[in-house]
């Protein structure tokens, strides 16, 4: 069934900080994808994603019910009604809980978008009796687009999240805190340090010796979430930053260890089960520091 979002699920969207398809692809769902945690627990809450490109045709958008799944109550009324728009692409939130173990989907999503029709791929989930929680649930990785570069070319590197879970929250790392980092993601916008965003240290000031920046995006606002599959697991696939250089002399330059706390609130209720607890459980509970890869970048 559908309900509105939680004003919670909204906190978490602005507490977290996406991996970035090329929107000029003409494939079938490069319009229209679906975005949900790929495991849920039985009898547990929790929120997936419809997204658009842009903005439907009026009257549109159509709920195709797949065979011997479970009816959510979806119509195309409601999500046309319901849209919200993250400054680049349009979504519905629709939060359901899981009321039977195996596995099962959302329903996939047609609409006309400038009059052409586009439908959502199918995205599996599986309903569980207990989730396994650990800090293997949330990953980094650290890119570059080659694997070798003339001192010409514009080099493009980003930083991905993958996440196993739809909510958690993302802090800069406790070490860093001690030494005079700020911790939570508003104090980090407030202060505006590059190496904060991007949870490696020294990192400006190494890109400044080094390179010539020619555009960098911190993606604040989880904008073009899609899935994703890593090591032969599905995720939730977020692209953080993405920074496009030219490097200043030719050479082999070494851009480090991206890191950054991660808690992670496997369903809905997690939150408030937790605040109702103690404050160290609060703070502690399902929380690990993760790391990237360091990334090599060969200029010729």
């Amino acid at each position: 069934m559908t309900k509105t979002p939680y004003l919670i699920f909204q906190l978490f969207l602005i507490l977290t900080l996406n991996a970035c398809n090329n929107p000029d692809e003409k494939t079938q769902d490069s319009q229209i994808w679906m975005v949900v945690q790929p495991q849920v627990e039985l009898n547990r809450t929790t929120t997936a994603k419809v997204f658009f490109r842009a903005r439907p045709d009026t009257g549109s958008i159509k709920v195709i019910q797949l065979e011997n799944e479970a009816d959510y109550a979806l119509d195309g009324r409601q999500i046309e009604n319901g849209l919200k728009s993250d400054g680049k692409n349009y979504y519905y939130a629709i939060e359901f809980t899981a009321g039977k173990l195996g596995n099962t989907a959302l329903p996939l999503i047609e609409a006309s978008i400038a009059g052409e029709t586009y439908r959502s791929t199918k995205v599996p989930i599986q309903v569980v009796d207990k989730q396994t929680v650990d800090p293997s649930a949330v990953r980094l990785v650290l890119t570059a687009d080659q694997s070798s570069y003339q001192q010409s070319d514009t080099i493009s590197f980003t930083l991905d999240e993958y996440s196993k879970f739809a909510e958690m929250a993302r802090f800069t790392p406790a070490d860093m805190v001690k030494k005079g980092a700020p911790e939570a993601l508003f104090a980090v916008i407030d202060e505006g340090n590059v190496d904060y965003k991007v949870g490696i240290v020294g990192f400006k000031a190494y890109i400044d010796a080094h390179f010539n920046v020619a555009s960098f995006d911190w993606n604040v606002n989880h904008i073009d979430q899609k899935m994703a599959s890593l090591d032969n697991s599905s995720y939730i696939q977020t692209q953080l930053f993405r920074m496009k250089a030219i490097a200043k002399k030719k050479g082999k330059f070494k851009i480090d260890r991206s890191r950054f706390e991660y808690k992670v609130y496997p369903h809905s209720e997690a939150f408030r089960e937790e605040i109702l607890s103690s404050e160290d459980l609060l703070r502690k509970r399902n929380r690990w520091t993760v790391q990237s890869n360091s990334l090599e970048i060969h200029v010729r």
